[in-house]
């Protein structure tokens, strides 16, 4: 009896149910985000990224175990997997970039940039290699287009995962130097520590993953790294989900006011309502020129320094005081 050989577009046998496992546990964290950042604590702003990532794991990690189900040779199925899939670890590389846009609003004073230009500026660039990446997988994937356009994807691919390393070190510059400033500045406190320190480690997860695509991609086909499935879910996988549950153990929004212009007073104790960051540039600047480098080399300051004029003295200006003399001078 002749057998039809089933076409299977993975370069190795894929594992039936550990997609269904991975989807089930994208899909618990995802709903966990809904309840803590947008009911619990309602900050539709913070809670919209991480579901939505949680949905793109979910939706990739099905359609996955449908084509390993006796669907291998479904091409249309292979190739909405992998997009979504390969979609996923921006989405939530956008989440951290609003978070620390929120926490350099909450403490405004050791903001290196204008807050809300963090999320414009690093949402766009990440944007556009979401775009790379997303057309270069569907292309590269896709066995059915010519060896011209599937090079084409593979180039968009590469060039999406190498902008995304060096858009990670641009962000943990950002944000080391502001836990740096925190830190000498007496306001690094428990709130903050957690948003911090989880940024780290969140960019440190995504980074891995990052880094492995990278090396797979530019590497041969045909080798150990690319043919093993179980390295693509311990350096791929397992680190999205260690990501998206690390953030549902300490969700942003308990530790930010949802009002961004509530900020922390440099006494390092003490929340007030300001009236809000101000930039007196032009819009159109504070996107092109998001750290103000021209004011910078011509010594204008564009912020409104609404902070220094709350009566509340700086953490690091009491402790160069020191305590407090009594009784009377003589």
């Amino acid at each position: 009896m002749n057998t039809a050989r089933v076409e299977n577009y993975y370069p190795y046998t894929p594992l039936k149910g550990i997609s269904l496992a991975f989807a089930v546990l994208f899909f618990i964290s995802g709903v966990l985000h809904i309840y803590q950042n947008n009911i619990k604590y309602r900050s539709w702003r913070i809670g919209f990224l991480l579901p939505w990532s949680a949905a793109l794991f979910v939706a990739g990690f099905v359609l996955r175990e449908y084509n390993v189900r006796g669907h291998l040779d479904n091409l249309n199925v292979f190739i909405a997997s992998a997009v979504l899939l390969f979609s996923g670890p921006p989405v939530y590389s956008g989440a951290d970039y609003f978070i620390l846009g929120r926490a350099l609003y909450y403490i405004p004073y050791l903001s290196p940039l204008h807050p809300g230009r963090v999320w414009s500026t690093f949402i766009g660039l990440d944007v556009v290699i979401e775009t790379l990446a997303a057309n270069g997988a569907a292309l590269f994937v896709n066995h059915g287009a010519t060896p011209n356009r599937r090079q084409i994807g593979f180039d968009l691919v590469k060039a999406s995962l190498v902008m995304q390393v060096i858009l990670f070190f641009g962000f943990a510059s950002i944000v080391a130097l502001f836990h740096i400033r925190a830190r000498r500045a007496g306001v690094f406190n428990h709130k903050l520590k957690v948003i911090i320190y989880t940024m780290y480690a969140s960019s440190t997860l995504i980074l891995m993953r990052n880094l492995f695509r990278t090396v797979a991609i530019f590497i041969p086909h045909d080798s150990y790294t690319n043919t093993t499935e179980w390295l693509i879910w311990v350096w791929e996988m397992v680190p999205m989900l260690f990501n998206t549950f690390m953030l549902n153990i300490w969700p942003p929004a308990k530790y930010l006011p949802r009002d961004n212009k509530v900020y922390l007073a440099r006494d390092g104790m003490t929340e007030l309502q300001g009236p809000g960051w101000e930039d007196r540039r032009p819009f159109l600047l504070t996107v092109i020129d998001p750290f103000n480098v021209r004011g910078l080399i011509n010594g204008e300051d564009s912020k409104n320094r609404f902070w220094e004029k709350d009566g509340i003295e700086p953490a690091e200006a009491k402790e160069h005081k020191g305590p407090p003399l009594s009784g009377k001078a003589v």
